[in-house]
Order: structure tokens, then sequence, then C-alpha cells
């Protein structure tokens, strides 16, 4: 092969690298245009979808939004950190134009949807996260600080601690699984050679099997546990778009964050819970093959709103 051809190819696959890394950035194929409306990307739409499907890349699902998550957006920080509204109220610019008066009343209604929507409330919508582990020490997990744009509605604020987890379909298992792996875990072992990921990324997820269950607000989270060979297990090998500042932490650990004020993104105390139920049934003579299914405190707490407005 000529030097000329050699180098056409390296700028191609460069240029393929460069697509791919920006949709693990952005998310979507629409955002990769929008942000760079300002330089010619030399490629179609359908251009880069053949690009993503070349790479291996696992797309990003839509986050639609149901009357549900509208309504919680509205009354999480409230729900969470307990803060009445007339102290929100001073806390807003002079820019801010509604009166109390009118702020009682979108609270009061907000309440109604709230109640009305979670009476006949239905998993809508879908997730995965992953608990990973070293092989060599289950009872330490992966963590890193989200830093992609903050979701209140399904408790995900910017900078929270939190698993790799995502958007998913409803019974996609693997595919499932190898989307965070891409988006939230081994983004540059993905852009480094994605024939390499691919096997990697088989022989970790292996087939996998859910071991829990967690409902937050419409969403199901299918959570799923995968043990690292000592050769990706180091810090040194994580990276992602969407988590920074990787780290092991105890499960028993990551149960007590929340009584210190540490930032946990909603789920995360209830997914290190359910983990080590799933560790204590692993030792157990009499082992459980069953999935857990728990309600995310989050839940816990939407359901004591809405009996507190029915007795009210």
């Amino acid at each position: 092969m000529s030097k000329e051809n050699l180098g056409s190819k390296e700028r191609a696959m460069e240029f393929e690298r460069f697509i791919v890394s920006e949709y693990l950035k952005y998310g979507s194929v629409d955002e990769i245009f929008r942000v760079n409306r300002d330089r010619a990307l030399g490629v179609s739409y359908p251009g880069v979808f053949h690009i993503l499907k070349r790479w291996g890349v696992v797309r990003a699902l839509g986050r639609n939004n149901t009357p549900l998550t509208e309504s919680v957006e509205f009354l999480v920080r409230k729900i969470e950190d307990g803060i009445p509204l007339e102290t929100l109220y001073r806390t807003m610019p002079p820019s801010f134009r509604p009166t109390m008066a009118t702020l009682h009343t979108i609270y009061r209604w907000a309440k109604v949807a709230v109640k009305t929507e979670f009476k006949k409330r239905e998993m809508r919508r879908f997730g995965t996260a992953l608990v990973v582990s070293p092989q060599d020490n289950p009872y330490t997990i992966l963590l890193g600080r989200d830093v992609s744009p903050p979701r209140l509605d399904i408790g995900k604020p910017y900078g929270a601690i939190s698993l790799p987890m995502g958007f998913s379909k409803k019974d996609e298992g693997v595919k499932a699984v190898v989307r965070v792996l891409q988006q939230e875990v081994f983004s540059g072992k993905l852009l480094e050679s994605p024939d390499n990921f691919r096997i990697m990324s088989q022989e970790i997820a292996g087939e996998p099997e859910p071991f829990m269950f967690l409902d937050i607000a419409d969403v199901r989270v299918a959570v799923y546990h995968l043990d690292l060979p000592s050769s990706l297990s180091g810090l040194e090998n994580f990276s992602s778009f969407k988590l920074r500042d990787f780290r092991y932490a105890w499960v028993d650990e990551i149960v007590e964050m929340p009584k210190h004020g540490s930032l946990l993104r909603h789920g995360i105390e209830e997914i290190s819970r359910g983990y080590l139920e799933h560790l204590e049934n692993l030792s157990a003579v009499e082992r459980s093959q069953e999935p857990i299914y728990m309600d995310s405190i989050f839940n816990q707490k939407l359901a004591i709103l809405v009996a507190q407005e029915e007795a009210a």
C-alpha cells in the first residue's frame, strides 16, 4: 500500500473516531450537527449513522417526558430538600415575576397532577445500571461523578455521585449493558479500537441477568453486576464524557453516604443495599436466583405526598 493510501486511510479513521467521540459526548446525531454547525463536517446524516454502525456503537435512546416526570421536576427540590415555597421565592432574581399566590396555586395543582399520575403509574421508561467490581473484591464497586446535563425529574443533579447507568429499552439485556459500557465506563477503549472493544465487552457482559429492579419515578432500572479482570480493573482504564473522577468505594460506605451529606444520584443508595442483599443470597446455602424488586426512596416520598394530599 502506498504512503498516500495509508495516509488517506489513517485520516479517514481519525475522522470517524472524531464523529464517534462527538456522539458519545453529545448523545445524538442532531446534536453533533448543531454543535458543529459553524464547520463543514463533510458527512451527511446517513453517513454519521453508517459510521456509528461500523464502529458498533449502541445508539442512545430519546428522553421523552411524561406528565408524571414533568410534575415531579417541579416538586423534586421541595420534596427532597424540604424547602418552603416562601424560601424558594426569596431566592429568585428580581426578574422572576410570579406572585406568591400564583406559586401556591401552581404547587397545589402540581400535587394534584402527581397524585393522579402516581395512581395510574406504569413503567413507561426503562433504564440500566451497572455495579462494576474487580474480580478479587466484589464488595467494592465503581463510582463516578456525573457531569452530564442535570435531569431533576429522575433525580440526577449535576455533579452527583453515580453508578454507570442510562436509559434502555425493555428486556434489551446485553445490548443495554454494552451501551452503558460504551458511554459511561470504557469510552476511551471504544475510541482506541472498536474491534477490541467488541471482544472485550462481550467477555465482560457474557449473558447478563439483572440481580435487581429499581423503580425511580416512572423508570424501571435493571441492575447488573459485572466482574472485571485485573487487566481492566485499574482506574486508568475508565473514561467517559458523562462520568469523571472514577473511584472504587465499599458498598456499605455508599449506603452511609447520604448521612454525611454526599450528593448521590437517586437510586444509588437503594442499589447498594440491594447489591449487599444479593451478595448475602449468593453466600447462603440455599441461593435465591430471583431478582430483587425495590421502590426507590424518591418514589416512597412521592407516595407519602399523595397520601398527605388525600388526607388534606
